[in-house]
């Protein structure tokens, strides 16, 4: 008996049951019963991979549903205060304290979490690193780490600070523009990118861009690209094979391109 049979037979044969004989009618027996555990076996990848799909489109969606839920918040806070967000709650020396994120926070149905907050301390301060596990759900993503660990992929693009001759971002370092601003389109204008780089959800740490630099690389928790959220509200599925003239346009609110839509 070779290891191949000897192998075969550990798997398909049932404890309890007759050795098959080793003639004609065992040889047949034997190859029904490989012919049936192939099929099982095939029928039960077929089934994994079905379900495992199912459950990375479920992820994505919510992941979607997420965003748009963020861009919601935005607007209101727009509405409230005739401007998106800083990048950061900052001291009145300029250094950055808090994310955005916690700024959105009343917005999101949030406030008494808000309140708790030190906002004259940094994220990292002993109280305030102690609300990480508190992070809203919207700010994270299904497919990525555990919300308690309390971090998150969704980033806004900060650029450089606004002058007349500029092409810039939605997020100066600053402060976060008005609407008005944003000549090139809500449509096709990046407020928030998905990103595979998850860092704490209330520290002020965004991706960065300078004119003349590149376009941040396209990779998130989804296979095939990562969702963005548009400064109209609405969210897009951006593949890296997106072209990176493209993607540079709809990073800024005042390239004067024309991007297709």
């Amino acid at each position: 008996m070779n290891a191949l049979t000897s192998l075969g037979e550990e798997i398909l044969y049932i404890p309890g049951e007759p050795t098959p004989d080793r003639g004609a009618g065992g040889r047949g027996r034997l190859a029904l019963r490989v012919g049936a555990a192939g099929v099982a076996g095939l029928v039960a990848l077929f089934v994994f991979l079905g379900v495992g799909g199912a459950v990375r489109e479920s992820r994505r969606g919510a992941c979607a549903v997420h965003l748009k839920r963020l861009g919601e918040a935005l607007h209101e806070y727009h509405e409230a205060h005739g401007h998106f967000p800083a990048p950061a709650l900052v001291r009145r020396d300029g250094t950055p304290l808090l994310s955005w994120r916690v700024a959105l926070l009343p917005h999101l149905g949030q406030r008494s979490l808000y309140e708790r907050f030190h906002l004259d301390e940094p994220w990292d301060s002993p109280h305030n690193r102690a609300l990480l596990a508190d992070m809203p759900p919207e700010f994270a993503c299904p497919g990525g780490p555990a919300r308690r660990e309390g971090r998150t992929g969704y980033l806004v693009i900060v650029g450089p600070t606004t002058d007349p001759t500029s092409i810039n971002t939605p997020f100066e370092p600053t402060r976060g523009v008005d609407l008005r601003e944003i000549t090139d389109g809500t449509s096709n204008t990046i407020l928030v990118l998905e990103t595979d780089a998850f860092v704490p959800w209330t520290e002020p740490d965004d991706l960065r861009w300078a004119q003349g630099g590149h376009a941040p690389r396209l990779a998130s928790p989804h296979r095939g690209g990562a969702h963005a959220l548009m400064a109209d509200g609405t969210t897009k599925f951006l593949k890296p094979t997106i072209l990176p003239q493209i993607l540079l346009a709809i990073l800024t609110i005042n390239g004067g391109e024309i991007t297709g839509g």
